[in-house]
């Protein structure tokens, strides 16, 4: 049957495993699942009926859009699936902007994969005219009600 790219039905579960898979295991079922009801589009790559791979846009959808948890299993890297999911994502983006008007596409890499996004046309901020991506990792202490 080979290896399909389509839009699927992300549920909580598949996005908790996934990051688990590749060992970012810092997200709670919960996180994954809130997280999945509060995307743009989603993508995911399929051997038979075996997910290998996901990828999901984030964002306002017209001036920014956000590709977040572009995720291939270990076992299917550097087959092109994650090409595959990124040019649906990109393709999706394209689709759906506001016609004439610049967005901006943004995505924080994984150390070592930066040359991945770059053959995208993704560059690296830290140059003189602009500043460094930055992030805020934070524990949430609140209860919930």
């Amino acid at each position: 049957m080979g290896i399909v790219c389509k839009h699927y039905s992300l549920t909580g579960e598949i996005l908790y495993n996934m990051r688990n898979t590749i060992g970012w295991g810092n997200t709670t079922i919960l996180q994954a699942e809130k997280a999945v009801k509060n995307f743009i589009f989603h993508m995911a790559a399929f051997d038979g009926d075996r997910i290998i791979g996901i990828g999901r846009l984030v964002g306002d959808g017209a001036l920014i859009w956000y590709i977040e948890d572009l995720i291939v299993i270990p076992e299917y890297e550097k087959r092109g699936i994650g090409t595959l999911i990124m040019e649906q994502l990109l393709g999706y983006i394209e689709k759906n902007s506001v016609p004439g008007s610049c967005t901006i596409i943004g995505l924080m890499s994984s150390k070592g994969k930066e040359p991945f996004y770059q053959k995208f046309g993704f560059r690296l901020f830290l140059n003189e005219h602009e500043g460094a991506g930055m992030e805020l990792n934070k524990v949430i202490t609140n209860l919930m009600e």
